[in-house]
């Protein structure tokens, strides 16, 4: 296969070389960030709802939970900064995502990651970093009672 000379002179274009077309959009960041603050009640994310490239995630005290199960994510990895007192944060995902805390300091409090299986393929992952001083933080898949069961086999 014979290529002509514009062919071989043309390169790939590469998105640092679009961003320096037109701009680079710095306020991305600021844009993608969803912040949840909880101090004293319980709050829970919606049930379709679209996921930020940033989660930050304060919870003084009560609980707050963070419902991945049905949201919309068209993302590989998600960042998200926790800071809890006394409360109680909850990441609630589906199979087949990961969640790192690898990246939480603890204070007395307790960090539980029960989400142990192998991610799929394409699925997201859910990088943690922050503080727990008193408080708890878990990550857990999302489980139904015995009479969800019964009432979803219908």
């Amino acid at each position: 296969m014979t290529r002509t000379k514009e062919q071989r002179r043309t390169s790939a274009v590469r998105i640092d070389d679009i961003e320096r077309m037109f701009g680079e959009r710095r306020s991305q960041h600021v844009e993608e960030t969803l912040e949840l603050q909880v101090g004293g009640e319980s709050r829970r994310t919606d049930a379709d709802w679209t996921v930020p490239r940033y989660v930050s995630a304060e919870c003084i005290s009560g609980k707050l939970v963070i419902d991945f199960t049905q949201a919309l994510c068209s993302r590989r990895e998600i960042d998200v900064r926790v800071d809890a007192g006394s409360g109680t944060i909850v990441l609630v995902v589906p199979r087949g995502w990961r969640v790192d805390l690898d990246g939480v300091k603890c204070g007395d409090g307790a960090i539980a990651n029960r989400v142990k299986l192998p991610r799929f393929p394409g699925a997201p992952l859910i990088r943690v970093v922050g503080h727990v001083d008193s408080g708890v933080l878990k990550a857990r898949y999302d489980y139904r009672s015995p009479i969800g069961w019964l009432r979803r086999a219908r």
